[in-house]
């Protein structure tokens, strides 16, 4: 199968990149990391084999659009659970000319962020099921 047609780790970033995110930047093997774990989760949940090769950092064919947006909304999920652990860390810096609290709004904010991504995985999980009823 040609390379043209193949998702790779920078189309999946390039969605993961389009959602809000800080201003720092993300260390380039942190996202390979996030796209790793949002593979495994979602072939967990699917009971699917997406054929992920984390060397060459390509898939072995061409992902529907549908599954690149969830992977990307995993690795956001990822992303705002760093983000969380990093904001509950600071209980408060006293310094000769600087003082910062715990900054509760913020906390809330971020986790209440991280509480509706992941409520949005779960969605998207569930709508790509195949259901058999009856």
């Amino acid at each position: 199968m040609p390379n043209a047609k193949r998702t790779t780790f920078a189309d999946i970033e390039k969605t993961f990149h389009s959602m809000p995110l800080t201003k720092f930047e993300i260390p380039e093997g942190l996202e390979a990391e996030w796209l790793a774990t949002a593979v495994a989760d979602y072939e967990l949940n699917l009971s699917c084999d997406l054929r992920y090769n984390e060397k060459t950092q390509k898939f072995a064919g061409k992902l529907d659009r549908t599954v690149c947006r969830t992977l990307a909304q995993m690795m956001y999920v990822s992303y705002l659970q760093r983000e969380l652990s990093r904001v509950m860390a600071l209980n408060g810096i006293y310094g000769k000319d600087v003082q910062l609290t715990g900054q509760d709004a913020t906390k809330r904010v971020t986790k209440q962020e991280l509480d509706d991504q992941i409520a949005l995985v779960e969605r998207l999980l569930h709508r790509q099921k195949d259901h058999t009823y009856g």
